[in-house]
């Protein structure tokens, strides 16, 4: 017995005074509606309904049944409205985690145009350049640049990210431009924490350098703010560095090697029951990425 459309039943059949009725407003046929009711009777142990040739009423206990029914399943209905809502109209919360340096510089100063067009949306950001568990942390939306391990998930390619091998002028002029791989590895490099590793194509072939770093971060404003200083090397994403280039204050070198640019996607927990909420975030996220492409 499916109990829940029976006790639905059972309650339009008091409120109509009529199986047939309450069969039509259910869309099943009359000898299912009867049968619903007499499981749910023969369940309860209970007469429900007093049938005569001209009217059905509840019996005693149907109708205190129905009193305590009824309430519950206008909760239902409410609650189903509620998430339907939810799921259908542009307005409630949204958690979400994007990189440090990249979110302060590409995200955050571009929310309040969003902000504007979704008034009634909550945004919950965390800047953080750790790897997070998307679903297990209930994460909605995630921004990340490069690899991505987990295919468990949803990742939507939005952009390109270029890495660039930069020194400020002074300290090429104390210390020269490298001309090899090897030379590299043994220089002064100032080194991001989570990917102390440089990868470099050079005449088709590919390899991977650790360079001998004085100074590690996890912060790449701090790397910047350190090379400029002339305190080493910086494999960097140019778009953390577009006003040191225009200014001079940092310039490329070793031009003939090439790097792999690193993917920046958005990740999300399921495609299938994705909220139109999530969808029209997801959508100015890659609007966005268009826009400013020059720049990353």
């Amino acid at each position: 017995m499916d109990k829940l459309n029976a006790i639905s039943l059972f309650c339009k059949v008091v409120e109509t005074q009529s199986f047939t009725q309450a069969a039509q407003q259910a869309q099943i046929s009359l000898p299912m509606a009867s049968k619903l009711v007499a499981q749910l009777e023969e369940h309860l142990n209970v007469r429900l309904l007093q049938r005569t040739t001209r009217r059905i009423t509840p019996t005693e206990a149907g109708l205190l049944y129905y009193h305590r029914c009824l309430p519950i399943l206008n909760e239902l209905k409410d609650a189903e409205a509620s998430v339907s809502n939810i799921s259908s109209t542009l307005q409630g919360k949204i958690t979400m985690s994007v990189p440090m340096d990249f979110g302060s510089r590409f995200i955050a100063p571009y929310l309040g145009k969003f902000m504007e067009s979704y008034p009634n949306l909550e945004l919950h950001i965390e800047f953080s350049d750790r790897r997070v568990d998307v679903i297990a942390e209930g994460f909605d939306l995630v921004l990340r640049i490069g690899s991505l391990a987990d295919s468990s998930i949803v990742a939507k390619k939005i952009a390109d990210s270029h890495l660039m091998l930069v020194a400020s002028p002074d300290y090429l002029t104390r210390n020269g431009e490298p001309k090899s791989l090897e030379e590299l590895s043994k220089r002064g490099c100032l080194l991001y924490e989570y990917h102390p590793q440089w990868q470099f194509t050079q005449q088709g072939q590919k390899n991977s350098i650790k360079p001998e770093g004085k100074i590690y971060s996890n912060n790449g404003y701090a790397l910047v703010q350190m090379a400029k200083a002339g305190l080493g090397i910086i494999n960097i994403p140019k778009f953390l560095i577009k006003e040191e280039l225009k200014n001079r204050e940092l310039v490329p070198i070793m031009p003939f090697l090439n790097q792999d640019s690193l993917q920046i996607s958005l990740l999300y927990p399921n495609r299938r029951y994705l909220s139109p909420k999530i969808r029209v975030l997801i959508e100015f996220f890659s609007q966005l990425m268009q826009e400013q492409r020059d720049y990353i």
